[in-house]
């Protein structure tokens, strides 16, 4: 189901729910399938009747996942209510959804996720500021390790709760907060163990207004900043809903290789940050400066091998992650528009994270606002209108790292040269110091 302009016209192929969703009126057929309506500038035209064939071996995996203790079996689709019910007759499902737009068919178990990790947020919390601290003090070690121990425990709950108590999202949902309590849990017996320069102690917690003040000053932009592009991510979503199944499932397929690219560009930027913050402390300015060039040349050039590695291997590493192969032609698509262009972001990453760490959050906030997201925004929605290609659309994501990578190593360059000019000669004597 999608829409979109073909010469110059709108043209629009979909179920009844899409028709409804365009304001257009169109004619009931009683053939037995899939009814595909077609408009052409907002004129109905006509309708297409599929009827797909089902394989043979889908009757016997439904009954191979009862075996196996799975009681409840769902099918989403945008299938016609009728083709539905017969389909799930035919394979033995226990329920179906007919009729579904793309969005449709993931939202409810969206919400019954969500409902229950949100009740691990104040962990997750907990977890970040105690491992903050102690990464601040050098032990960057003791959650790294904690992080991996409940990383493992986290996919070993999802098969429990999927396969031998079949509880599906919610069983997902479960094992996430399960995890993410435990670490919390496990940094604050870390962090209050003798020796710990931190020593949590729960009799002496208690609320330095002074402390919280800076807290807030450098913590609460990058809270804003968050919440802002999680919208701004919403948005996009928004937007890939409306190139069809496919395009989602590519997208999500495409997120998931490149977490393999991004998450080592998020340590260089947690170093980036806490270098900073330790050297702005020490008032080195030159250390400082040549950390973070340093930092952003290595992280680009470990992202780069990465790429070349992906770029020459692209669709066996896709489909280790998908295999149908509709969606994975068009993962490749996206990922050879942006991967290519991904060692820009450990550029504007560390440079960003600099210019946090040296307390200017408030001006990171506005960069990451101002281009990751209103730019991105207004990137999808005319691209979305003008030329509507998958291709147009993963290109937003290089055009908005570049346009964010020169502004925040601008801004870092006038930073760092404005305090090196006000620092003097003692910069110089304190260069291979520590700060």
């Amino acid at each position: 189901m999608t829409n979109g302009k073909l010469d110059g016209v709108e043209v629009a192929v979909g179920n009844d729910k899409l028709m409804d969703m365009l304001g257009i009126e169109y004619e009931d057929c009683f053939h037995a399938g899939t009814m595909l309506h077609v408009s052409v500038g907002g004129i109905y035209c006509g309708h297409i009747v599929i009827a797909d064939e089902i394989k043979d071996t889908a009757k016997e995996a439904i009954a191979a996942l009862k075996r196996a203790g799975v009681e409840k079996t769902v099918m989403l689709t945008g299938d016609a209510e009728s083709v539905a019910a017969s389909v799930a007759a035919e394979v033995g499902l226990t329920d179906y959804e007919a009729e579904l737009l793309p969005a449709d068919k993931v939202m409810d178990q969206a919400v019954r996720y969500i409902r229950i990790y949100l009740l691990s947020v104040p962990m997750v919390v907990f977890y970040n500021m105690t491992a903050g601290g102690m990464r601040a003090y050098g032990d960057s070690r003791s959650p790294f390790l904690v992080l991996v121990c409940c990383g493992l425990l986290n996919v070993v709950l999802d098969a429990l709760f999927i396969l031998w108590i079949p509880m599906g999202v919610a069983g997902v949902a479960i094992a996430t907060a399960i995890t993410q309590t435990l670490s919390a849990v496990l940094v604050a017996v870390l962090a209050s163990r003798k020796g710990a320069p931190l020593r949590l102690n729960a009799k002496k917690l208690g609320v330095d207004r002074a402390v919280l003040a800076d807290v807030l000053r450098v913590g609460l932009p990058t809270g804003v900043q968050t919440i802002i592009v999680t919208f701004s991510n919403v948005m996009v979503q928004y937007y890939i809903n409306e190139y069809g199944d496919t395009a989602v499932a590519a997208f999500a397929t495409y997120y998931k290789v490149e977490n393999f690219i991004y998450l080592p560009i998020v340590a260089f930027g947690q170093a980036a940050t806490t270098f900073a913050g330790q050297n702005t402390g020490a008032g080195n300015w030159l250390r400082l400066r040549k950390g973070i060039v340093l930092t952003a040349v290595i992280g680009a050039a470990v992202v780069g091998c990465l790429v070349v590695l992906f770029v020459s291997f692209p669709r066996t590493i896709v489909g280790w992650f998908m295999k149908d192969p509709d969606v994975v032609s068009t993962a490749l698509r996206i990922a050879l528009v942006s991967f290519p262009f991904y060692w820009i972001y450990p550029i504007l990453e560390v440079t960003g994270a600099a210019v946090r760490g040296m307390g200017r959050a408030l001006a990171s906030m506005a960069v990451i606002v101002l281009f990751q997201c209103v730019l991105r925004v207004a990137l999808l929605a005319v691209f979305s209108s003008t030329v509507h290609t998958i291709e147009a659309l993963a290109s937003v994501y290089p055009i908005t790292w570049a346009a964010t990578a020169v502004v925040f190593a601008a801004l870092f360059a006038v930073m760092i040269t404005a305090r090196i000019r006000r620092g003097g000669a003692g910069d110089q004597e304190s260069e291979g110091g520590s700060p």
